[in-house]
Parts: C-alpha cells; structure tokens; sequence
C-alpha cells in the first residue's frame, strides 16, 4: 500500500543541531511508520531546492499526492544558531498526528534554526572561488579545529568538505559564533585573537551565496602545519588519572577532587600545561593544585570539594574550562613542584541522563630556570547573586584598589549561562579609565584564559572594577529554563556566578606579601558579610 505521508528529513552530519535530533528521529520513525508514514533522507541539495528546504535539520511532509502539507522544524529546542534547548513544542509529531487523524495541521510552516545548505553553481570567471580566496581564511581560522582529528565537528580543509557547507560556514561566521572568540577589541590585544574581520566575513557570505565555486584547484594554498597530539609539541611529562572517575547519570552536579603522584626525583619547574579533561561535555571545569605535603590523598581516590580543595596548596597550576587550550606561563613564572608532590585536580563534573566516566590527563613542560618571580590572581567577583525570573537586565559589580605597582598578564572570566556582558577595567589614579576586557555576547561553551600580547604595568592606586550583566528572560537564547526560573549563586550549572580573575606579577617582589594581605583581607571582608 502506497503510504499517505512522506516525511522528508534534511541533515547534515556537520551540523552539531542536526546530531543532536538523531535519537528523537529514531523514536518518531519506530512510532509512525506503523502507522504508514514513510520517512526519506535526501542528501542532494536539488531535492532540498525543490522541497523548499533551506537549513538541516528541517523536515518536509507530504501527501499521497505529493503536495507539501508541512514544511518546518523538528520541535523548538534550537533557540538560535548553535544554542539548543529542551523543547516545549514538537511541531512535526504535532502536524502528523493531525494529518494521520484527518485534522487540519496546526502550524503547516514553522520557522527552522539550523545550518545553511549550500546549493551549488556553475563556475564562471571572475567569480570568488575556494581555492583563490576563501581556503586561505578557512586555513588561517577555522581548520585548526575543524580538520581531521580535530575538535570541530566537520573539517574544511579541502574544498569537498566545505562546499557543502558553505552556507552554514557563512552564517556561523556573521553571527560571530565562528571562531569563537568573545573578547571585544581593546587597548591591549590579546595572544592569539582569532576574528574575523568584516572583509572576511563577507567573503565568505559572498562565496556561500553565488555557489560555492571550487576555482583552479592547483592555486589552492598549502594547509598550515598542525602539531599532532598536544597543542605545544611533545610533553616533558603526562600525569594522568590512575582510574577513571564515575559521573552518575543522574546526579547533580558535583565537584570531585583527586590526588594524582608525580614521579620526579628532583624539584622540577612548570613552565607550561596543557589539560585534557577526559570527557569534555561532561566537564564543566578543572582546577589544578599542587600537593607538596600529600594530604589529599589521604581522603582517597576521589571526594566531595566543592569551593576549596580541602587542603592548603603548595601552589596551583591554573585551570580549564570550556575554550581553553595549553597554557604558557610568562618568563620568570614557573610553578616548583617538589620530589614527591600530588597533582590534585578539582573536577566540576555535570550528570548527562546516562551514566559516564572521565579520565583527565595533563602534559607538563618544563624549564630549569627557577621561577624569580611571583603570579598574583587578583580575584574579584561576587556571591550576591539572586536574579527573579524574566529579569532583562540584573548587573553584578566588584572592585579593589591595588596597594602595589602590578605588571598585567591576563585575565579570566567566569560565569554560567544567563550571563550576556562582561567588562572588566582599570581606574588610574589619574582618572583614565583603560578597558581590560569586554564580552558583548557570553558564551559559557566559550570560556578563555586571555593573555595580553604585551604586560602592561597598573600603578599603586589603581582601581580594578568588574561588572557582569545577567539575562534571566526567555529573550535570552542561552537562558537553560523555559519558562525562566530564579537564579542564585550556587554551584550548579543551572545556577549562576561572577568571576573576573586578573592575572599580575608585582613590579617589586618584596610587594607580593602585602598585596597577597590586602587580597586576604578582601576575602575576609567578603566572607565576613555573605560575600559581596
């Protein structure tokens, strides 16, 4: 018997919303093609031009007589490109219930949030190509992850792999979710910025629109040179997890510490590291702490430590968080790390509705120059958190005045998701006012340590203020809750924080115990009143 309905479904394996509806198409085949709905999955774009089809993943219904009777989305988890969240509306099972049951479709044309799909055309000349113009910006930014291997989920390092995503490149690229790179232009640039500029983004749109052209494929420019395995080359050392850890399928979040040993006879100093949490997804973020004196272990393989590590550091090697690869610290910096010392890690790990494991492993890189002088992380934040549901505009804002003369390295911030702005900066005694980082667009999936290009020096005097702005709407694609919840402080992913940790070397060392004093007093201060 011929089938009354065919549900055309349009995906592209590139297209990580497309990945994501897979085990709910699964479950909407086994229940309707009993019922004699035929399911198809075109893969060339002529089918999708002729379907109406613009974007994966989308579905397109049609009848016995092959009029399109819906054409549209799967549900309403893509909130907007590259944010999904959980559905309240299931637009296709809603439209072939009524169709199966003879009732009018109750939205016969949905809006769809997705990937582009490229619809190819003929060379001509004259035309932007693959080969003369675009494959040197996709070398330059995106193929050191999106390449075989790599941590992108498609790789554009030919012109058979982007072609068919030209589209969706394009589009990434003026929504500025690609690269991800959040941090505004400023004073002081940052190592490694990675944006597009207008021109580029334009030439990719324009590539996208006119066809995707490949052009003479012997003018396509040599692929840059990638460092196989770790980000700086071959380690010194790789401390990994004796076992790995356990992630409840369906826990709360937890924080989870570690001890790990170190097999060095002598003091050994860090110059560099990289972390690989094991499982990305399911790692929210890591911290990492020297043990000289190996008391963590005495707690066992693994145990609860949420806020402190549940002992006192010999020193911290720094974190990881969404975004963040190797980290190299400023000359003079090194972390010791003595003859016998534990690597604990603190792990915030987030439960996935299927239970599963983490392995971390760190790359450690060493230098014989002993460290001469001292990192400060001059933290400021707040845990006055408490933002109502449907609030647009909630504002959080901290400050300290140095009491020493600081050389700038960095800066790290951190905040969950209904977080939109950040801005951090200096107040000179003088008055001027020198940004130090602004986010416009917050992407908890995004997180980056930046490191400036050049240290600058802040004099004594100087204030650092932080100010983060909170979206609590259903206006914000990013907000995890439909319909938006109270938000607090708390550790929870659901919940929310504020965090702007400035990187600093004291210009004089004999200045790093007083400014660690003022710091410590801070804190009290803070904890004294329920944190402000």
């Amino acid at each position: 018997m011929t089938p009354a309905l065919t549900v055309y479904l349009f995906l592209a394996s590139g297209c990580p919303l497309s990945n994501r509806y897979l085990p709910e198409i699964s479950e909407i085949q086994s229940r309707y093609q009993p019922r004699g709905v035929r399911f198809e999955r075109p893969s060339d774009p002529a089918s999708a031009r002729k379907l109406g089809a613009r974007v994966t993943p989308q579905t397109v219904v049609t009848d016995a007589l092959g009029r399109v009777v819906y054409r549209g989305r799967i549900d309403d988890r893509g909130a907007a490109p590259g944010i999904a969240r959980p559905p309240t509306r299931h637009d296709l099972r809603e439209a072939l219930d009524a169709l199966l049951d003879g009732r009018p479709v109750p939205a016969p044309e949905t809006p769809v949030v997705g990937c582009a799909i490229t619809f190819p055309a003929p060379e001509r000349k004259g035309a932007i190509t693959f080969s003369e113009q675009v494959a040197a910006v996709l070398f330059e930014r995106c193929a050191s992850c999106h390449r075989p291997g790599g941590s992108g989920p498609f790789s554009v390092t030919s012109y058979s792999e982007a072609a068919p995503r030209a589209a969706a490149i394009a589009q990434a690229a003026r929504s500025r979710r690609m690269p991800p790179w959040k941090a505004e232009p400023g004073p002081h640039p940052f190592l490694g910025e990675n944006r597009l500029d207008e021109a580029a983004i334009r030439l990719l749109e324009a590539w996208a629109a006119d066809g995707a052209r490949e052009g003479d494929p012997a003018r396509t420019p040599p692929l840059p040179k990638f460092a196989d395995g770790w980000e700086l080359g071959p380690p010194d050392m790789v401390v990994r997890a004796p076992k790995p850890v356990r992630i409840p399928s369906a826990s709360p979040d937890q924080y989870t510490c570690l001890a790990i040993p170190i097999s060095t006879p002598r003091v050994r100093y860090v110059r560099a590291f990289e972390f690989r949490p094991g499982n990305r997804p399911a790692t929210h973020h890591a911290l990492i702490f020297v043990d000289s004196r190996r008391i963590a272990r005495r707690a066992g393989d693994t145990y609860p430590c949420f806020g402190t590590p549940g002992f006192l550091p010999t020193a911290a090697l720094g974190g990881w968080t969404p975004g963040f690869g190797a980290s190299v610290y400023p000359a003079g910096t090194a972390v010791s790390i003595r003859p016998g010392a534990d690597l604990v890690l603190q792990l915030h790990l987030r439960a996935s509705g299927r239970e599963e494991t983490a392995q971390p492993e760190i790359a450690l890189y060493f230098t014989e120059e002993a460290p001469r002088r001292r990192m400060v992380d001059i933290a400021l934040g707040s845990r006055r958190i408490d933002i109502a549901p449907g609030k647009r505009r909630y504002v959080v804002r901290d400050s300290f005045t140095l009491p020493v003369a600081v050389e700038i390295t960095g800066i790290i911030p951190h905040a969950h998701y209904v977080c939109r702005e950040m801005r951090g900066r200096a107040v000179m005694p003088s008055g001027r006012v020198v940004d130090l980082l602004t986010i416009r667009d917050w992407d908890f999936d995004w997180q980056r340590h930046y490191r400036y290009r050049d240290t600058f020096v802040l004099p004594a005097g100087t204030r650092l203020e932080m100010e983060f702005v909170y979206d609590n709407s259903a206006a914000n694609p990013r907000n995890p809750s439909r319909p938006p919840r109270r938000v607090v402080w708390g550790p929870e992913s659901s919940d929310e924080m504020a965090g702007l940790h400035v990187q600093a070397m004291p210009v004089r060392n004999e200045d790093a115990e007083e400014l660690g004093q003022y710091l410590w007093g801070k804190l009290m201060r803070e904890t004294g009143r329920g944190g402000r």
